[in-house]
């Protein structure tokens, strides 16, 4: 491979957006005499604003993810990803306890995905996805470094791998792309050290997925992208079927829904992968990922849902938390891309 600021400016070319490159390079470092096998690119293009374009090249028909998928591939890019290497000598020091908590802990962050990662954590096993041991697993060794974490770490029982899942959501419906979504999933696979699983003691979910009835440990995973279908407004169904219900942090009991219903980006576009041709070079950049990557299994594109009931898994886990919210999460397997 030619050196970074050649070979990176190629697909900002190609996409005629050559001003995104130099915002790129200059938020994340690159300069000319980054060598041959940096882990610059590989660790930071999935934050590249032109990675969540969506719509058309100007003047052509091409969608932008597909052509950003397509030179990946085409000039080899895709090797980059091989040079990266877990940092963190201990992803599992922070111990997230599977324990009783207040609501008030959960309005901590503003973000709202967040708040869902930590009640599938506390529902534990979720029908069709997996069972969750961890979530907001650290990637990074020192503040310096530009990794984020990952945001659901499971086991799949079925397959008998690991599952480095990329959540996203937001109540008024995430608009990221599957090509955001799948380079996310695969830079986290690159960056965590899966090993660590069976050596790690003194983490409570770990300790819990150890005890797991089909559970042994494998040094093979999966990536998954979980998304919600829609966020519905209260006329049309959103009290029995949203995720969860937003939580105001003046009034955290009191249900609100969006202003119209949403269907979310990942959802639309795995529809497309599934049904017309309109994602054949994501579908391809997803082959081109496992082919060179020995111990990952599969891909999977899997849509999350909710039920209302009377007892969540997590109703006794969360102090103060009302009925209103409470929800039981289940998942569907869309598509799985497999060798």
């Amino acid at each position: 491979m030619v050196d970074n600021k050649v070979s990176i400016k190629k697909i900002f070319d190609r996409i005629k957006r050559v001003k995104k490159f130099e915002e790129f390079k200059a938020t994340y470092g690159l300069t000319p005499s980054d060598e041959k096998g940096s882990t610059k690119f590989a660790a930071n293009f999935y934050k590249s604003d032109i990675v969540n374009y969506k719509g058309h090249v100007t003047g052509s028909k091409d969608l932008y993810s597909e052509v950003i998928a397509k030179t990946i591939i085409n000039d080899n890019f895709i090797k980059d990803w091989l040079n990266l290497i877990p940092a963190r000598p201990e992803h599992f020091k922070i111990n997230h306890p599977n324990t009783d908590e207040n609501v008030d802990a959960l309005k901590i962050t503003n973000r709202k995905e967040e708040i869902l990662a930590k009640l599938l954590f506390y529902q534990g096993n979720i029908d069709g996805l997996g069972y969750i041991f961890d979530y907001q697993t650290p990637l990074k060794a020192s503040r310096n470094d530009s990794y984020g974490k990952i945001d659901l770490l499971g086991y799949n029982v079925d397959d008998k791998c690991y599952s480095v899942i990329e959540l996203k959501y937001r109540p008024s419906g995430s608009e990221e792309t599957l090509l955001r979504c799948v380079l996310e999933a695969y830079t986290y696979y690159k960056l965590i050290d899966l090993k660590q699983i069976e050596s790690t003691i003194g983490h409570d979910g770990i300790q819990e997925l150890k005890k797991l009835s089909g559970y042994k440990h494998t040094n093979e995973a999966e990536l998954v992208v979980l998304f919600d279908e829609r966020s519905c407004a209260k006329e049309d169904g959103g009290a029995e079927t949203n995720l969860m219900l937003r939580i105001d942090p003046y009034k955290p009991n009191t249900p609100s829904y969006p202003s119209k219903t949403v269907v979310s980006q990942q959802y639309k576009e795995c529809q497309e992968l599934i049904n017309t041709s309109t994602r054949k070079e994501l579908r391809a950049l997803c082959e081109a990922i496992l082919k060179q990557e020995s111990k990952l299994k599969q891909i999977r594109f899997v849509v999350l849902q909710a039920q209302k009931v009377s007892k969540a898994p997590y109703k006794n886990k969360v102090d103060n938390w009302s009925e209103n919210l409470d929800r039981l999460y289940r998942a569907e397997t869309l598509l799985t891309i497999s060798k």
